[in-house]
């Protein structure tokens, strides 16, 4: 017997609990006295000795706020007489704190009067321990939860909606109490924005899949309430340690504004801000669309080029408004003339473009004689002007026989020339012939006409200034390139440009260009005191002058040898030299842009890309291209005071040059209200009429 209590008493201190018991008087537990087993009085933190203490005495070891919930339960649990369990803290004399558990049977007399307790008595600090830090680590989660900006939606294995964060309610409608027990499709209920009907959701097939599943695109959420919100979302698995699969949690964000900025955007990028109309890349999009099924099916359609008559009279005397207005009030004019199913686009400038599918020949002059109709009764009047117009179409036949989308486009430009040269306000069905006659009449034309300019020194210099809105920035200009010919009369770029890039003519004009304004700087100096140049040598900045070049430029191998020579000659400083490209021309010749950047760069001078923006692609290809200067593209800054969505763009692309290390410039800046713009953005430079006129590049004025 005594060996079996000696392993009793091993077994209880192994699991550090002791018992103990009570003598009571009276059935009054505050009158007892209690009695340990050994170990019993470590637990209360008390001497090995001190076996045996007044009920008041263990009272006043248990914690302040737990002795009348002590005293409490065990005396209901004497009066009832089926004993009691409670846990209690208790405090050392070292002052720290210990949990304890206990449980207790009553004794009773022969006349079954309770004479006493026995019972037992454990150390569970341990396990308080380790339950409040998984207390603590399950409020951190769902303080996390609650916190985070999106939505988080938990389920359990079935589907069946667990928990949603202060987020999730918000979008969904539903409270984490209303929705607890309730189908996840229900509680976030989804459908494909484009389709208008229920898809697999994202829960259930991250259930089924038994494995994550990333965002879906085009979800839209139909709250509790029956508003539509775009989200995207995605679901993973929610794993036990032993592999069980517990459920899923669900986290989805509000993406109303990127996919409405992403709408506008694809709208931006298939269509002419300014009409409205469809532009040039969509309109050869629809037009291939045309053409493949001309090939493919036997089907037949027509394509018209339109061309203003009048309007360069109406741009030049009235100016640029004017003429935005004039192709605003055409746009309108010409749509209500066609079919739901005719496509009209604005392909540049005052050219125009049609494109009437399954529409015979016969019917395409036909709408085309009354598109011509149209426009000549149509009347624009413009403070106290009123002006007659007219309009040159050309018209081609697509169909099985047509060879390709560029010699369409180029037919149709023929027939609209050949429609001009007849006399203009007249439409002209192609032929054959049209496209050496036009060809022949081109290359005589514009060849003769920049070879006379060359000869007879016809090129003139301007400059327009590029003014620092910061003062961490200094100005400079951009040097621009025009004709004058033998009547006096200033031909601007945008009339014998394209003519120079079609005959290869661009090379010398930019050698001509890089020449003239090193020669400039070089008169420029010449022209200085002698204490004047001790001052500009000292105190000038670099990319004092912008020189535009051209695509083929960019691709010619000894142009880099031909800008060191002209530096040589004339003394000019490397860094005194900007050179702009176009991104369309960069991205075109990329890999050969990148190498002649390089190695101008390593002399010191410094690029500026052109009309940035004005593609999808920019920001990707901007990482590619070690430019100095990001220009903005005029179409997004010139009614940037009036488009929320042309303010945006200009922002982004501000942001995203200066997070580069990209100086930005605004072109197109007219008036003051676009300056206030500019400058409230952050924008570093500012080019337009509103801070600069272009005026001629004379020598002193660098």
């Amino acid at each position: 017997m005594e060996t079996l209590q000696e392993r009793l008493q091993l077994a209880l201190e192994a699991a550090n609990m002791t018992t103990w018991d009570s003598e009571l008087d009276d059935g009054d537990v505050r009158n007892s006295t209690v009695r340990w087993m050994a170990p019993g009085p470590a637990l209360m933190g008390l001497a090995p000795e001190d076996l045996s203490q007044p009920f008041s005495a263990f009272l006043a070891c248990v914690h302040r706020a737990d002795r009348d919930a002590v005293l409490r339960t065990m005396q209901a649990g004497v009066d009832r007489g089926d004993g009691y369990e409670l846990e209690f803290r208790v405090v050392w004399p070292d002052s720290t704190l210990h949990w304890l558990a206990a449980k207790a049977k009553i004794l009773f007399t022969p006349q079954h009067q309770p004479c006493g307790t026995l019972g037992m008595v454990w150390d569970i600090s341990r396990r308080k321990s380790e339950a409040r830090h998984v207390a603590r680590q399950r409020e951190l989660a769902e303080i996390t939860l609650r916190s985070i900006g999106e939505g988080v939606i938990t389920t359990d294995a079935d589907g069946h909606t667990l928990y949603l964060n202060r987020v999730a309610e918000q979008l969904t409608g539903w409270t984490s109490e209303l929705a607890q027990g309730v189908d996840v499709a229900t509680t976030l209920r989804l459908v494909d924005e484009e389709a208008g009907a229920d898809q697999e959701h994202v829960a259930r097939k991250c259930l089924r899949l038994r494995q994550t599943v990333t965002v879906e695109a085009n979800s839209l959420l139909i709250t509790r309430e029956g508003r539509h919100i775009p989200i995207e979302e995605s679901a993973a698995p929610i794993w036990t340690d032993d592999n069980e699969l517990l459920g899923a949690v669900v986290v989805f964000r509000d993406v109303s504004h990127e996919r409405r900025l992403t709408r506008q955007l694809s709208w931006q990028a298939t269509h002419d801000a300014l009409t409205g109309l469809i532009n040039r890349a969509e309109f050869e999009n629809q037009l291939a669309v045309a053409l493949h099924s001309a090939k493919e099916e036997g089907h037949v359609h027509a394509l018209l080029y339109l061309d203003l008559d009048q309007f360069k009279v109406v741009n030049d005397t009235c100016g640029h408004s004017a003429g935005d207005l004039l192709l605003q009030l055409l746009a309108k004019l010409l749509q209500t003339q066609m079919r739901d199913s005719d496509i009209l686009a604005r392909l540049g400038g005052d050219e125009l473009g049609v494109l009437l599918p399954h529409c015979p020949p016969a019917q395409a002059l036909h709408v085309a004689e009354g598109l011509r109709h149209s426009v000549k009764g149509f009347r624009f009047v413009w403070d106290n002007h009123s002006f007659e117009l007219g309009v040159s179409i050309g018209v081609v036949e697509v169909n099985e026989t047509s060879k390709s989308l560029s010699e369409l486009l180029v037919a149709a430009d023929q027939a609209c020339y050949q429609a001009k040269e007849r006399g203009r306000n007249r439409v002209h069905q192609y032929q054959e012939s049209d496209a050496r006659l036009t060809q022949r009449h081109g290359e005589m034309l514009w060849v003769s006409r920049l070879t006379e300019a060359f000869d007879k020194r016809r090129f003139r210099l301007y400059a327009q200034p590029i003014v620092g809105l910061t003062a961490q920035v200094e100005p400079h200009e951009e040097v621009l390139v025009r004709i004058r010919d033998a009547k006096g009369r200033l031909i601007l770029p945008g009339a014998f440009i394209p003519a120079a890039e079609r005959y290869d003519m661009m090379l010398d004009i930019d050698r001509w260009v890089i020449r003239s304004v090193c020669r400039h700087i070089q008169s420029v100096r010449d022209s200085m005191t002698p204490d004047q140049a001790y001052v500009d040598s000292h105190q000038r900045q670099p990319a004092r002058y912008a020189i535009n070049l051209s695509g083929t430029s960019i691709g010619d191998d000894a142009l880099h040898d031909f800008i060191v020579e002209q530096f040589r000659q004339y003394d000019v400083a490397p860094d005194e030299i900007c050179f702009e490209i176009t991104e369309t021309a960069a991205i075109a010749n990329l890999p050969a842009a990148q190498e002649f950047m390089r190695k101008l760069k390593a002399l010191g001078c410094s690029f500026s890309l052109d009309d940035f923006g004005s593609g999808l692609s920019s920001f990707a290809y901007l990482k590619a291209l070690p430019v100095d200067f990001l220009k903005i593209d005029g179409v997004f800054v010139r009614d940037l005071a009036t488009n929320a969505i042309n303010r945006a763009m200009v922002k982004a692309i501000n942001e995203v040059g200066h997070v580069m290390g990209i100086r930005t410039v605004a072109e197109f800046v007219e008036d003051d209200a676009i300056l206030a713009q500019v400058r409230d953005i952050g924008v570093d430079y500012a080019q337009g009429y509103a801070v600069g006129q272009v005026r001629p590049l004379t020598p002193g004025r660098g």
